[in-house]
This record gives C-alpha cells, sequence and structure tokens, in this order.
C-alpha cells in the first residue's frame, strides 16, 4: 500500500492534494510506517529530486483552545488542503 501513494504521487504529479487531516493523521503516519519499514528515500514527495519530506511538531496554545499538537509535513511544489 505504501508504495502505491508514493507512485501515484509521482505519476499523477498533483499541485493540490486534499484530504480530512491529511496533514495530522494521513501523512505522518506515512512517514512514520516507512521510516519503521527502513525505507529512508520513501518520503520523496516534494516536486524537489532527492528532497524528503520531513514532519515537523509544534504545540499551540491559547485560552479559547487550549493546548493542541499541530505537525507540518514539508513538500514544496504542492499544496496541502486539509479540510479539517
Amino acid at each position: 500500500m505504501l508504495r502505491a501513494w508514493r507512485d501515484f504521487v509521482r505519476e499523477v504529479d498533483p499541485d493540490i492534494i486534499t484530504g480530512y487531516n491529511i496533514v495530522n493523521f494521513d501523512w505522518p503516519y506515512i512517514i512514520e510506517r516507512a521510516e519503521f519499514l527502513k525505507d529512508s528515500q520513501y518520503a520523496q514527495f516534494s516536486r524537489l529530486k532527492g528532497q524528503i519530506s520531513r514532519i515537523k511538531t509544534s504545540t499551540l496554545s491559547s485560552k479559547a483552545l487550549g493546548t493542541r499538537d499541530t505537525k507540518e509535513i514539508n513538500m514544496e511544489g504542492r499544496v496541502q488542503f486539509d479540510m479539517m
């Protein structure tokens, strides 16, 4: 299944990737799963050749929403539109 995702992104070469909670769940799961399976070159979702997508975690805190962990995935040349 993981191979199919990478191959799909490379073949279709989308400008925009959209989904529900893809930034905080789907992409981190796919990237962490590939790392667990020791495929260090898997996460090449950027349009730049050889650029590996990485997960950056940060914490947001406000009185209204409380404390939340958020994730950011670098994918140069593509827009990630998370509908959640």
